[in-house]
Formats: structure tokens, C-alpha cells, sequence
């Protein structure tokens, strides 16, 4: 079965996108409500109880919004490095789940290698993604507010 990938929303009222390979479910950014999020995983024919995890680009309200109503209940793991971990703590009413990651380091989910890399922008710790599956790579960059050379 190829990897699949679905951008569900992008833009300042919400950034989320999903990746599914043979044994892997992730969400990249939760910035959609958990409604929404549950609404377009469900027109996949998907639903967010089966997620392996969510990958946390920074901590912005656009890219984080739905962690709380998903995460609440479901216990998710969110993956995001220790600046964002420690935005979200104080930010977040509700416990995550968090399994923190170093810039740079890359780690693994399922049947998936996670690459990060360091963006220019106005957060914490601000990351981009390079997600390796059996059938290739998918990258992820969001909020980039200007090209660095390691981009």
C-alpha cells in the first residue's frame, strides 16, 4: 500500500495534514479544531482514535489548536522538540502526551523515519519535517519566513 498524504487545512485559520503508510497514522500540526480535524479525517474514511501521533511544527494557536479536544481523551502522543514542549505545558490545560525529540535528531514512528529541521520564524523552536516511508519522502514546511541555506 503507497503512503498517502492529505493536506486537511492550511493558511492562518488552521494548518493540519495527514500521512498514512502500511502501519503508520500521523497528523502534522493539530491547528484545526478537533471538530474539523475529526470531520476531515472521517471524509478519508479515517478518525483520529486511530493515530500513532501528531508532529508539532512550533507552538503557534494555527498549527496546536486541536491538541486539547483530541489529546484530552484519545492520549496521542504529540512529537515536538523541548522549546515547543515547554510552550505547550504552559499553554495547555490539558496533560500531554508529549515525547520530545531533539532539532535535528532524526527518530522513528511505526514504519516511518522522522527528519526535522531548524525554520526561520517567530516561535520557540520552529521545525520542518522530512518524513521517509518505504515509498520515498514527503517534506513539510510551514510559516517559512524566508529560505535558509539548510532549506
Amino acid at each position: 500500500v503507497p503512503a498517502r498524504f492529505t493536506v486537511l487545512g492550511s493558511g492562518s485559520g488552521g494548518n493540519a495534514s495527514y500521512l498514512e503508510t502500511e502501519q503508520t497514522r500521523l497528523l502534522i500540526d493539530a491547528g484545526l479544531s478537533g471538530r474539523q480535524i475529526r470531520l476531515r479525517l472521517a471524509q478519508l474514511g479515517r478518525s483520529p482514535e486511530t493515530l500513532d501521533g501528531i508532529l508539532l511544527t512550533h507552538e503557534h494557536a494555527d498549527h496546536t489548536q486541536g491538541l486539547k479536544a483530541l489529546c484530552a481523551k484519545l492520549k496521542i502522543p504529540v512529537y515536538c522538540n523541548r522549546l515547543t514542549a515547554d510552550e505547550m505545558r504552559f499553554k495547555m490545560e490539558t496533560k500531554l502526551e508529549i515525547c520530545q525529540f531533539v532539532t535535528g535528531e532524526p527518530f522513528e514512528i511505526g514504519d516511518v523515519v522522522v527528519e526535522n529541521f531548524p525554520v526561520p520564524h517567530d516561535a520557540q523552536d520552529p521545525v520542518g519535517f522530512h518524513v521517509k516511508t518505504a515509498d520515498g519522502g514527503i517534506g513539510m514546511l510551514t510559516d517559512l519566513g524566508q529560505a535558509t541555506r539548510l532549506v
